[in-house]
């Protein structure tokens, strides 16, 4: 057995402290309310301080070095690292290095009392890690530290360096997190590595052809919308003096629903996936409509990504209005949640949300950018490197690589203009992707069997790509 098959071996072996790491991480409520937001309940907005210190102090404890970094109080990220034996005279910026990305804030729970475990215990039951940020991403920080822990633990040296980003804000924009650590030159110089891994792709797709796994070189941006009703208030019991902003919004819903953006297939995922499933050539913005809701009735998950990978995305997700029940509005602003592909930007969304509203001549729009689309290389060695590693996570050879286009943002952006080759890619073994995690939503949990494969796919990769020492 040589050393790579001893470490998977390994990781195998310490599913239950995998799972149990995960669980202690999960009991640290790192509510991230958004900028702004003073906190809930005594503790400060996101508090990822406490978490980042506990993962610190778990990896000091058998000798891997790391320090927590705020950049506001209890706004802290943690960065580890394991040297590489190859740092020594003659060692060059652009020798392989890896850095592994988690993020330590979760998104709030809407309402605790749909969960079957409170949401913030940890529990973990029948092979399964439920609650809060169990899967996005603190499982992403479990198998990560856990792969170090290994490595240390049989005194296995790297050739290069294997450096761990553990931040904080990530589900707000990241201006408190990996944004801050990139603009901080001496934080930016200890995570600037070659390659990094990241959440947002590693979906298990299946085709006539096997297996295949979305390798997201890239993100799509994300920009918030607010759209601004104006009514002409007055009393409830006279509604015809008035003019209701809030049925107005009731119009400008209706009009979003019906939007249907123009159709783009560019991207290259779309002459991956074509030929995959055995398709003449590349699929056609014409055809697409009808190769989706032919793929829908089989292959689900790939007709989400043609749907996500071809167009813009608007979706109503706050509305606020009013100030007491008897009053009729007189203003209502409808935020959205807007998804762009890499050449439309916000001049763009807004040019296309005045065009759909353009007979409106109560409602304006204004359109703030969260995240500008990104990509890094796909055609670069760690490509081949990720395909070998997973297929020796899930002990199978009949899958294969696709390229992917991450549907929502990350900290990846941060890291791209450091010359950071980041992939957002975290696979799990192909069942438990298929399965709805409850992610933003209720329920949220992970597979400790989908932990182990993600921990065997990340030990692989850094071993394969930064070569074992002799």
């Amino acid at each position: 057995m040589d050393i790579l098959d001893q470490l998977l071996a390994d990781v195998d072996a310490s599913a239950g402290e995998l799972g149990q790491l995960l669980s202690d991480l999960v009991r640290f409520a790192t509510v991230n309310y958004g900028d702004g937001h003073p906190g809930v309940g005594g503790e400060p907005n996101g508090n990822e301080t406490p978490c980042a210190m506990f993962l610190r102090d778990r990896l000091a404890a058998e000798g891997i070095p790391g320090a927590v970094y705020e950049s506001a109080p209890a706004r802290g990220s943690l960065i580890a690292r394991l040297p590489g034996d190859a740092r020594q005279p003659g060692w060059r910026l652009t020798d392989p290095s890896l850095l592994f990305m988690a993020h330590l804030d979760v998104v709030p729970v809407e309402d605790p009392q749909r969960w079957p475990y409170p949401p913030f215990d940890g529990v973990v039951r029948d092979g399964t890690v439920y609650g809060r940020g169990s899967h996005d991403a603190k499982s992403l920080a479990a198998c990560e530290a856990l792969v170090l822990l290994l490595l240390r633990r049989r005194r296995v040296s790297l050739k290069g360096d294997l450096v761990l980003l553990a931040a904080a804000d990530e589900e707000s924009g990241g201006r408190f997190g990996a944004g801050w650590v990139a603009a901080q030159p001496d934080l930016a110089a200890q995570v600037r590595c070659t390659v990094a891994l990241n959440e947002g792709g590693g979906g298990a797709a299946r085709s006539p052809a096997g297996l295949a796994y979305g390798f997201a070189t890239g993100e799509k941006g994300r920009l918030e919308v607010r759209i601004h009703l104006d009514g002409r208030p007055g009393h409830a019991s006279a509604p015809w003096r008035a003019e209701n902003a809030l049925e107005r919004a009731g119009i400008v819903l209706e009009r979003l629903r019906a939007y249907r953006p123009q159709l783009d297939t560019s991207h290259p995922l779309f002459a991956a996936l074509g030929a995959r499933h055995g398709l003449p050539g590349a699929i056609g913005a014409e055809a697409l409509p009808g190769v989706i809701e032919t793929l829908e009735r089989e292959y689900p998950s790939v007709a989400d990504g043609l749907r996500s990978a071809s167009r813009l995305t608007v979706v109503p997700t706050m509305l606020q209005a009013g100030v007491k029940s008897n009053s009729i509005p007189a203003a209502c602003t409808l935020v959205c949640d807007s998804r762009t592909l890499p050449h439309q930007d916000a001049a763009y969304v807004q040019a296309e949300l005045e065009r759909l509203l353009a007979d409106l001549p109560w409602a304006r729009v204004e359109v703030e950018t969260t995240a500008v689309s990104n990509a890094s290389d796909y055609d670069h060695p760690f490509r081949d490197v990720a395909q070998d590693a997973l297929q020796r996570a899930l002990r199978r050879n009949d899958l294969a690589l696709v390229p992917a286009l991450c549907g929502g943002f990350t900290d990846s952006r941060f890291l791209r203009p450091l010359g950071v080759q980041v992939y957002d890619f975290m696979p799990l073994h192909p069942e438990a992707e298929s399965r709805d995690t409850g992610v933003h939503g209720t329920n949220e949990r992970i597979e400790v069997a989908g932990l182990v494969a993600r921990a065997r796919f990340l030990m692989a990769a850094a071993c394969l790509y930064l070569g074992i020492a002799e």
